[in-house]
């Protein structure tokens, strides 16, 4: 029957059901602190899915969540039936909701009928953005986004591309939160050590090293970024490419290199313990992530951070969601997806000019500083709770 009236004066914090895929590495000290924070409870629905798209090992024990109170249901035709059941149960504040694959949209449309019969606010957390690809299933996302985005009570989003996404679909922008994703992956002594072993590995004294993260599927764009390496490594001779992650494409990528006679000057690493992964942000000069529109896009990479957490420039494309954290010219650039030209221009500019490089890589740390710490994650969540809360006409104090 909705939320509860407290007596004047009385205070107790809102009881919040927590429901999302799986609790990655980069969000479990996220999940830790909210634990303090708030009565919470977090449900992951889909952990079977995440462990197969990104090679993890989650289960019903998740290391880093001992103190924290949460679950995981299991799929069955890929909906959680027990996530949904929880949404039933006692609290406050109801926080999650998906619309990945078609069975995500069943289950968040359970839950949101649930919630809309018990009266319970529901704070929606998307990652989307308008990346305007004309076909059916993206027209159906928006009319999805749209709906739930306006029966939301609060939204929050990763940026400010993703917060004029939900105000483009009629979403009013006083109840967009902005909660900043945040990477877990700090600069640790070992790094170094790390730094000079791949050094020696890959003999990069006096070279330029040019560094890609991530899985190797079409979304990513690497083919463009192999095409522009082919005309930087014909301009600068001690240029070599890292390419960091495993996936569908890598065959393909290695073909291409072959073909473009630069076999010797390209480095497909495949999977790599993230342990190791600081020392190869290290051991580069600019971090290149070349995303390209396919039916979706690149929400809000993490690689982004990580990269300028270890001080490195970034040069992405248009094309990745986390373009807002590129300052043009300062810490990096942002290029049009798709144009191998404008890549290799931007790759050169860093390339060429070391104190450019460096002023680069310091503002990179300060940004990241300034704004992309567990602290602002929390700030972003702690005002969409503040607003609910005083939307319900102080129900809860």
């Amino acid at each position: 029957m909705g939320l509860k009236r407290v007596k004047k004066g009385k205070t107790r914090k809102p009881r919040i059901l927590f429901v999302h895929h799986t609790a990655m590495w980069y969000r479990r000290p996220f999940f830790r602190k909210l634990s303090e924070l708030y009565d919470v409870e977090f449900v992951f629905n889909n952990v079977e899915r995440y462990n197969t798209t990104y090679d993890t090992d989650l289960s019903t024990e998740i290391e880093g969540l001992e103190e924290v109170k949460y679950t995981v249901k299991r799929n069955y035709l890929g909906i959680a039936f027990g996530a949904v059941k929880k949404t039933m149960g006692d609290y406050d504040i109801f926080v999650g909701g998906s619309w990945d694959t078609l069975s995500d949209v069943f289950e968040t449309l359970l839950h949101f009928t649930v919630l809309k019969i018990r009266r319970k606010p529901f704070i929606l957390w998307r990652e989307d953005w308008d990346w305007n690809v004309q076909s059916f299933k993206r027209r159906m996302v928006k009319h999805l986004a749209r709906f739930l985005g306006k029966n939301a009570d609060a939204i929050l989003v990763p940026g400010p591309k993703h917060r004029e996404f939900f105000t483009s679909l009629g979403v009013s922008k006083q109840k967009i939160f902005i909660m900043p994703n945040v990477s877990n992956i700090k600069v640790r002594l070992g790094d170094y050590k790390n730094r000079d072993i791949l050094r020696e590995k890959f003999d990069t004294k006096d070279k330029k090293v040019v560094l890609y993260v991530g899985r190797l599927i079409d979304l990513k764009g690497v083919d463009y970024l192999i095409r522009a390496f082919k005309k930087l490594a014909g301009k600068m001779d001690n240029a070599i490419l890292l390419i960091v992650g495993e996936g569908e494409c890598r065959k393909s990528l290695e073909k291409l290199a072959e073909t473009l006679k630069i076999a010797d000057k390209v480095y497909f690493t495949g999977n790599i313990d993230n342990e190791l992964l600081g020392g190869y942000y290290l051991v580069s000069d600019v971090f290149v992530l070349p995303s390209i529109t396919t039916y979706f896009a690149d929400a809000c990479p993490l690689v982004v951070n990580e990269a300028m957490s270890f001080g490195r420039p970034v040069v992405t494309s248009d094309a990745v969601g986390t373009t807002f954290m590129i300052e043009e010219g300062k810490n990096g650039y942002v290029f049009p997806e798709k144009d191998v030209d404008a890549l290799y221009e931007a790759m050169n500019k860093v390339l060429s000019d070391p104190e450019l490089e460096d002023r680069m890589g310091l503002r990179s740390k300060e940004i990241i500083h300034e704004g992309f710490q567990y602290k602002n994650m929390i700030d972003g969540f702690d005002r969409a709770v503040d607003y609910v809360m005083k939307a319900k006409g102080n129900l809860i104090i």
